[in-house]
């Protein structure tokens, strides 16, 4: 009798046993991934998503996930250029428990719009394509991202000045115009940087212009810049607008110099420019060029997933790289709570990546050794400018 009731029990317990194991094999991690999912961006929104998010995420599952969970991000919509909705949205992901960090958002204009509730709710915020100079300064005069707003990208502060610098000395640069798109954040912020720095290295601003983003017919911009002969122009505005106005330049006879931030690494500034962009010069996390095995690795990969030949932009990239960076971060943090994930960030030093060695020495800004200059080549490739 004993002998039937024990096997009774094990026919029990046994499909208990085999139905706990899929269960916990299949169990994720959800997060959200932030994003231009709408509007005159979403081209650019979807890229970053299959050709730099997708991929970098099966690197970081292949490799355990985190915390020993496979990760699975779900779309947010940021709205970008528009900001109100998005405000409503990343009040409402403060407000859940269950997120444990905020990732992608992009643009600075997005950026900005959320930095007083991030703070107020403490939910760590990692915005690697945020690309302008920081507007808020502590009473010392120091940048203030609050308590738990970290970036990724090489600012203009800290970079334009160089490339600057560097320009003047390369190409005995003397008379500059400038151009900036008149209601991003971005390029507003980015264009007080450039004008600072040419004026202490003697270069002259014979022009300055403005225009919005949905503006296409720079008619009046490029016969002023015609009539002012400037030998460089620097432009800060995003990738799709920039290369349109500099086809337009180019198509008029307009053949400067051009010289830029991050966006000189958006695949749009090349595809809108009708590859009159090369030549371009700015700065950026990475070269295609770089010889190191992590670069080479990754161009490859690209190539295979996409099809294209010449290498992935530099937005594309950031995504691969920093979310397997957000993946170290949370897989070394004690726990998913907020305030560990933020000491986590803070812990990161001389950590190496696609981009070079990174350390966050304080919330907000990446630190990284050395700025890499660039310059467009052939097919949009961002090769290193020497």
């Amino acid at each position: 009798m004993r002998k039937l009731i024990a096997v009774a029990l094990a026919a029990l317990v046994l499909p208990l046993v085999f139905a706990a194991g899929p269960a916990s094999a299949q169990e994720k991690l959800r997060l959200p991934f932030a994003y231009i999912f709408s509007g005159p961006f979403i081209e650019f929104g979807e890229r970053v998503w299959n050709e730099g998010l997708m991929p970098g995420l099966a690197e970081v599952n292949k490799k355990g996930g985190i915390k020993g969970k496979q990760v699975e991000f779900y779309k947010v919509d940021v709205r970008f250029p528009e900001t109100a909705g998005w405000i409503v949205e990343f009040r409402r992901l403060c407000k859940d428990e269950d997120v444990p960090v905020v990732f992608g958002v992009g643009a600075t204009k997005s950026t900005i719009a959320i930095f007083e509730d991030s703070r107020t709710c403490g939910v760590p915020v990692l915005s690697p394509s945020s690309g302008g100079a920081w507007p808020y300064r502590t009473d010392d005069g120091m940048k203030d991202f609050g308590c738990c707003m970290f970036r990724y990208q090489p600012v203009p502060d800290e970079v334009m000045p160089v490339l600057i610098k560097t320009a003047k000395e390369r190409l005995n640069i003397s008379r500059a115009a400038l151009s900036h798109s008149i209601d991003d954040d971005f390029a507003a912020n980015n264009i007080k940087v450039s004008r600072k720095a040419l004026q202490d290295n003697g270069v002259e601003i014979v022009d300055d212009v403005g225009f919005k983003d949905a503006e296409t017919n720079f008619a009046s911009q490029v016969a002023s810049f015609r009539r002012n002969r400037p030998d460089v122009i620097v432009m800060h505005h995003q990738p799709g607008p920039a290369g349109t106005f500099l086809l337009q330049l180019r198509d008029r006879g307009v053949d400067a110099q051009v010289a830029t931030d991050i966006i000189v690494g958006g695949a749009d500034f090349w595809k809108q420019s009708n590859g009159k962009a090369i030549g371009s010069i700015g700065y950026s996390l990475y070269s295609a060029d770089d010889p190191s095995p992590a670069v080479q690795e990754w161009v490859a990969k690209w190539r295979a997933i996409t099809g294209k030949t010449g290498a992935p932009d530099a937005f594309v990239t950031t995504y691969y790289d920093a979310v397997q960076v957000l993946a170290h971060v949370m897989n070394e943090a004690k726990s998913l709570k907020r305030e560990d994930i933020i000491e986590s960030f803070l812990s990161v030093k001389a950590h190496q990546t696609i981009s070079g060695t990174i350390t966050w020495n304080n919330v907000g800004d990446i630190f990284r050794p050395a700025p890499i200059l660039v310059q467009l080549g052939e097919e949009g490739v961002l090769e290193l400018w020497k």
